[in-house]
């Protein structure tokens, strides 16, 4: 002060009142008081004069204090790598230039007071790693989480209004990118948001808000394409109010960072941090409401939760129509069936039962804001159902049924009347999760009646129908029910035609006619058209493959017809047996679905013995040179497997070129074969009438196996 009293005292009489003030604050500039001299040069006025010292001065205190800022901070990153000595330095030439910087003063007192510690240890330097990194990135951690939780809670809340009740879902790769660039700018908001206020990565800039402008409208432009494509054909209006926020978003994330020129950078910033957060908010909205996770609960007339019945339509949910009669009876089908449900298992789940857990998980699932389907079954009586459907907590479908509205016959066993109405249910779900979810439909082989899709699976399942001598006509009539309200159902048209063929006596077996109209049908019908990527259609294809090709077979064996019809017979069958066994082989096919690929397992070996009778019968060159061993291949065989080789055995031994011993010796394999398949009474009634063992009725041995006492 006494320095600059004497500066001033020391000026010319004649100088402006200016010239004086800013020769004094010069002198406060340079003794490092910088607000006296900010002050002395903020106070003058218009009429003391020329103001352009004022001016140039308040511009080198600007400086002063920026330059002192850079020196603190350049102090405290010495003192972290440990140059107590440069840090000091660092401080003391910030106080020369601000005598006023408390950092300044902070940073001299910390060297000081590392100085007087001693050594650095490991605890010491583990207790600033804490200080410094640990503390700070913790809370970061912390705040990024919460963020992220609440902004994908708000992303749940949204799903209910951006995505209606039947719109229909988008393909899955577009689901799954509009998921991830809408979690990960859920993410970047909820990092940045700390990030930003903690550790002030960058000062905000015009150039910064022309970056954030023109990523806002890249990513905005992208959601909405996005959304056009996934939208694309007759049900893009369900996704208007989506396009729409999504312009609003960028509208209101862009203009205020153009326009708004009295707004300072780091709010133009938040403008964009708002945009981009709320993008993302609507793209994970619009990828969770379309989800297939669902869960299912069941509940008696009083509200509490039937935990048996629960897991029953669980299990109906995923394995619905797997359950077959597995019978050996004409070789209607193959030995393997595939559900009708797509539905990955892990995306099926039930709400636990219990007066204390349940209500807790109840509000548990509630707040997920990923579960996006929910059913409730409620189990009127033993003969009434009501059944309702929720999407992203919106009702979306439900049905009351009884018996009565599923023309059921009249069982006594109540527990089995349960089973079917739940079965109902199961279908009624399904069926309206196909409508949205369209790559559900090809289980379901063209099926879009639920009504139809129930009578299929009571028809079709051993536990759902009473074993009783009415069992045939009551599996028969479902099925025409089935077929008649709704034809498109392929699987029951073909289940009734398999149906109906059992019900004749063997006696009256037509294998030319079943085989002539198991082909009529398949031709017209869209199984003929569907190609390998339709893999939800293959396993039914197999299986009308397989009863094509052992008809005609059957056909063929049994004899009659011209010289012309029966080479005919041979052809289809041969050309069935082919196409089954190119979908049944893994070097030529390979199936992305699971249950798909072990249905392939499963029916190879039938397919390629089934070539091998063929072969066999064609008794030309290709049919190749015969053994006297059993012509089997893989693993043991099934009891199923085993009834396939002793057909091949008695098609081996029909051949010109066999001789009488080697031919015996075919028919005693047969036999051996046959040991391992009968096991009941029907099976025994099904090999006496099959016609590629008639040759073996005068054999003891294959009489006594199958019952028909001695010979003749």
């Amino acid at each position: 002060m006494l320095f600059a009293l004497a500066a001033t005292l020391a000026a010319a009489p004649d100088d402006t009142v200016a010239q004086q003030t800013c020769t004094a604050a010069e002198a406060h500039l340079s003794a490092g008081s910088l607000d006296r001299a900010q002050q002395l040069y903020e106070s003058l006025k218009a009429g003391d004069g020329d103001q352009q010292c004022a001016a140039d001065g308040l511009r080198l205190v600007a400086d002063a204090r920026r330059d002192a800022a850079e020196l603190v901070t350049a102090g405290q990153l010495l003192i972290r790598s440990g140059d107590l000595d440069a840090a000091k330095g660092k401080f003391d030439a910030a106080v020369e230039l601000d005598s006023a910087s408390a950092a300044a003063a902070a940073g001299i007192a910390r060297v000081s007071d590392l100085k007087s510690r001693p050594l650095p240890t490991a605890v010491s330097n583990g207790d600033r790693f804490y200080r410094d990194w640990a503390l700070p990135l913790g809370r970061l951690v912390v705040l990024t989480a919460i963020g992220l939780l609440v902004l994908y809670a708000l992303a749940g809340l949204c799903s209910r209004w951006l995505v209606k009740v039947d719109a229909v879902t988008w393909p899955v790769w577009i689901r799954r990118t509009a998921a991830v660039l809408g979690v990960f700018l859920l993410f970047a908001a909820a990092v940045m948001a700390p990030l930003f206020a903690m550790f002030s990565p960058f000062e905000p800039t015009w150039t910064q808000c022309w970056i954030g402008v023109l990523v806002v409208a890249v990513v905005g432009v992208g959601a909405a394409g996005l959304v056009t494509w996934g939208a694309r054909g007759a049900t893009w209006e369900h996704w208007r109010g989506l396009l729409l926020a999504l312009g609003v978003v960028m509208v209101a994330g862009v203009l205020p960072v153009l326009l708004a020129s009295e707004l300072g950078y780091d709010v133009r910033l938040m403008f964009v941090h708002i945009a981009l957060a709320a993008i993302g908010v609507f793209l994970t909205a619009a990828a969770l409401g379309q989800n297939l996770r669902l869960q299912v609960e069941v509940q008696q007339p009083d509200g509490q939760v039937n935990a048996a019945s629960s897991d029953y339509l669980l299990a109906r949910m995923k394995g619905l129509g797997t359950e077959s009669p597995q019978s050996l009876n004409k070789s209607t089908s193959t030995p393997a069936s595939t559900p009708l449900s797509q539905i990955p298992v892990e995306e099926l789940s039930v709400l636990p039962a219990g007066k204390f857990v349940g209500p807790l998980t109840r509000l548990f699932f509630a707040l997920r804001p990923d579960l996006t389907w929910r059913a409730r079954v409620t189990l009127v009586d033993d003969n009434r159902v009501a059944t309702t459907l929720s999407r992203n907590g919106q009702h979306a479908a439900g049905a009351v049924f009884s018996r009565a509205d599923l023309r059921l016959p009249a069982d006594p066993d109540t527990d089995r009347a349960k089973a079917q109405m739940i079965t109902g249910a199961a279908a009624f779900i399904l069926v309206e999760l196909s409508a949205v979810h369209q790559e559900l439909q090809d289980g379901l082989y063209g099926a879009s009646q639920w009504k139809s899709v129930t009578r299929q699976v009571i028809a079709h399942s051993r536990s759902l129908l009473a074993e009783d001598e009415k069992r045939g006509a009551t599996k028969v009539e479902l099925l025409a029910k089935a077929v008649d309200d709704d034809p498109d159902n392929e699987l029951a048209r073909f289940e009734y035609l398999w149906a109906a063929y059992e019900q004749q006596p063997d006696e009256k077996t037509d294998f030319a006619g079943f085989a002539r109209s198991i082909d009529h049908q398949y031709a017209r019908s869209r199984i003929s058209r569907m190609t390998d990527d339709h893999e939800g259609w293959m396993p039914l294809k197999m299986r009308i493959l397989y009863s094509s090709a052992t008809q005609w077979l059957n056909a063929y064996v049994e004899g009659g017809g011209t010289a012309a019809e029966r080479a005919a017979m041979l052809i289809s069958s041969r050309t069935s047996a082919d196409e089954l066994d190119r979908l049944c082989d893994p070097r030529t096919v390979t199936w992305k679905g699971r249950t798909l690929r072990r249905m392939q397992a499963v029916m190879h070996p039938h397919a390629r013995t089934l070539v091998a009778c063929l072969e066999a019968l064609q008794d030309g060159p290709e049919a190749g040179p015969t053994t006297a061993e059993h012509s089997h291949e893989g693993a043991p065989a099934s009891p199923r497997l085993a009834y396939d080789h002793a057909c091949l055995h008695m098609f081996t031994a029909r051949r010109r070129d066999m001789g009488e011993q080697a031919r015996q010796q075919q028919w005693s394999y047969a036999i051996d074969d046959l040991r391992q398949t009968l096991v009941t009474e029907a099976d025994k009634r099904t090999v006496q009438h099959d016609p590629c063992f008639k040759e073996l009725h005068t054999n003891s041995s294959f009489r006594e196996l199958v019952g028909l006492g001695s010979a003749p």
